[in-house]
């Protein structure tokens, strides 16, 4: 399982932020556009509820910015992230 988009939302998604195409973004960038943790993001990945890293060389990595601005309206419905109350039994 893996999370994806259509190309309908990926449309949908660049009007709505007036983007005039789809970029890659690093990690400092991603941290503060969904404001979850590297080591969240990566579990969130792995389960396929987050947008999978496109890797761009051996240690270098990016993110589709329309699939993270697609995630962050669209979370998972049993993402903890953001939701202090769930996280650690509180």
């Amino acid at each position: 399982m893996s999370y994806s988009i259509t190309p309908e939302q990926h449309k949908t998604i660049l009007t709505k932020y007036s983007l005039p195409y789809d970029r890659l973004v690093r990690e400092r960038e991603r941290d503060k556009i969904t404001s979850i943790a590297r080591s969240t993001a990566w579990q969130l990945e792995k389960e396929g509820k987050y947008p999978a890293r496109k890797t761009l060389g051996k240690n270098s990595c990016a993110w589709s910015l329309v699939e993270l601005l697609h995630w962050i309206e669209n979370p998972p419905i049993d993402c903890v992230a953001n939701q202090p109350t769930k996280r650690r039994g509180g």
